[in-house]
């Protein structure tokens, strides 16, 4: 659990007086999360998430919040923010910007199952088709994040990181970033971020890594996520097709992201690797705080260099 920023019964109570949610009955802390605060609230008109925002700006929060809406608005299953009484999708609390939200029923997975994988294939594709009508606002240029990151890094890592690090920067100048189709994404849709009831999906929460990418990152972020097993270095190469297969029913590939596919896949997984090594080596202070072992990503990032190209789907 992440607790950076913890809350008293009293300053929770008087800030939902801001909202028309009833009163506050409850709260705890979620025993999930790594950069942000977040607690369940119940109150006498029902059960709800708050968010205390650390990972990202205020001035970041309307995007994310105006893409959540869009997508539930296109029949797109997420767990949605709950209007102040002014209106404003978000507030202040502790000096944070604070998110009340719906609460999903079903519960994350662990290990997802075939069905599952493929909805959540499918669930994609439906999210990057409703992007395209959205401005490409928040852009992040993922090549020259994980750049500048990884010369902060590179001090601190052993000569075999380093020279893995640097191959997968040299190989993701080779993608075309630039004539990829780009929009909005959830940039972080692993498995604890879709709530499942059995093989239903319920809705899917966290957007706070949401900016503005090439979608085809979101689908390798969420292939690796999905079919990569940490605990045994393993890549389920078959759930991996039939995620490509319910993505591309709604959404197919084109010849760049064909092409820029493999090289992705790398770029996804060296991302997370980075942002682990981050939180390993510049940690964050907090009250209750959850790291995660940067070596699992490493060793993804390993198979992928090492293993044979993912097949497109047919």
């Amino acid at each position: 659990m992440s607790v950076y920023t913890p809350i008293t019964h009293e300053q929770l109570e008087r800030y939902l007086q801001q909202y028309t949610v009833g009163q506050l009955i409850d709260f705890q802390g979620i025993e999930a999360g790594v950069e942000n605060t977040n607690y369940f609230v119940t109150t006498t008109q029902g059960s709800f998430v708050l968010t205390l925002v650390e990972s990202v700006s205020d001035t970041q929060l309307p995007f994310i919040l105006d893409y959540i809406e869009h997508l539930t608005q296109q029949g797109i299953a997420c767990a949605t923010p709950i209007h102040l009484n002014n209106q404003q999708l978000f507030g202040q609390l502790n000096d944070r910007p604070a998110v009340l939200m719906s609460r999903l029923d079903g519960a994350p997975l662990d290990t997802p199952n075939d069905q599952q994988a493929s909805i959540i294939g499918l669930t994609l594709a439906q999210m990057h088709r409703a992007a395209e009508s959205l401005r490409a606002d928040q852009a992040i240029h993922i090549h020259q994040w994980c750049h500048s990151l990884g010369d902060k890094l590179m001090p601190h890592l052993c000569a075999e990181d380093q020279q893995l690090l640097q191959y997968n920067l040299q190989q993701a100048e080779l993608i075309t970033w630039d004539r990829l189709p780009n929009g909005p994404i959830h940039a972080d849709l692993f498995p604890d971020n879709a709530l499942f009831d059995g093989d239903n999906l319920c809705g899917l929460i966290d957007f706070y890594h949401a900016c503005s990418a090439p979608y085809l990152y979101d689908l390798c972020i969420t292939l690796n996520a999905w079919c990569y097993n940490e605990t045994d270095a393993s890549y389920d190469f078959n759930k991996a097709l039939l995620i490509l297969d319910s993505y591309q029913s709604v959404r197919p590939l084109n010849n760049d992201e064909q092409r820029s596919f493999g090289a992705m896949l790398q770029v996804a997984a060296m991302r997370f690797w980075l942002s682990r090594l981050r939180d390993s080596h510049f940690r964050k202070e907090g009250e209750v705080v959850t790291r995660k072992d940067p070596d699992g990503k490493r060793q993804l990032l390993k198979l992928l260099g090492e293993h044979q190209r993912l097949p497109m789907a047919s």
